[in-house]
């Protein structure tokens, strides 16, 4: 039984990045997208709405979203949300466990460059030193044997190391 839990975490972020993606919608877009939900609404029961005029909730969406992705493309993203978890409430994981190999990668990339501290980098992505440092251990060993790309569905190889 733990094991079915462990196997399901994070997984709602990643149905909705595959959701979200297509279109002129990539997957870096998406990603991008979903982790700012996660970001701002993780560890949190959200009420999808069925329809964009349907008032307070959906305006949140789309705030968020547009903040980090654009209006256009939030648009989109937001329709295909809520064609498929609308008039639904949903769990939104945080970013930190839906996103944890795409952190880790983050941080081992990043410290040690521009004078950036692993003490920093903790602030930033609010987690403990000790979080910090398990985390740029794991971006270290996913850096030199990956077990998923860095974009969990990137289109071009290429973009599988840039955000």
């Amino acid at each position: 039984m733990a094991v079915r839990a462990k196997a399901l975490k994070g997984s709602l972020a990643e149905d909705l990045i595959l959701l979200c993606t297509g279109g002129r919608i990539t997957s870096r877009t998406a990603q991008r997208a979903i982790r700012a939900l996660c970001r701002h609404h993780g560890g949190l029961l959200l009420y999808i709405p069925r329809r964009m005029a349907d008032g307070e909730a959906a305006e949140k969406l789309r705030g968020v979203i547009a903040d980090e992705v654009g209006d256009a493309d939030a648009e989109i993203i937001l329709a295909k949300i809520m064609s498929a978890y609308g008039n639904m409430q949903v769990y939104i994981p945080m970013e930190k466990m839906a996103f944890k190999k795409t952190i880790a990668l983050e941080i081992f990339e990043r410290s040690g460059k521009n004078d950036v501290t692993i003490s920093d980098l903790a602030r930033e992505y609010g987690v403990s030193f000790s979080q910090a440092y398990n985390l740029w251990y794991l971006g270290q060993r996913e850096k030199l044997k990956p077990s998923m790309p860095y974009l969990p569905f990137a289109e071009l190889p290429e973009d599988n190391n840039s955000f």
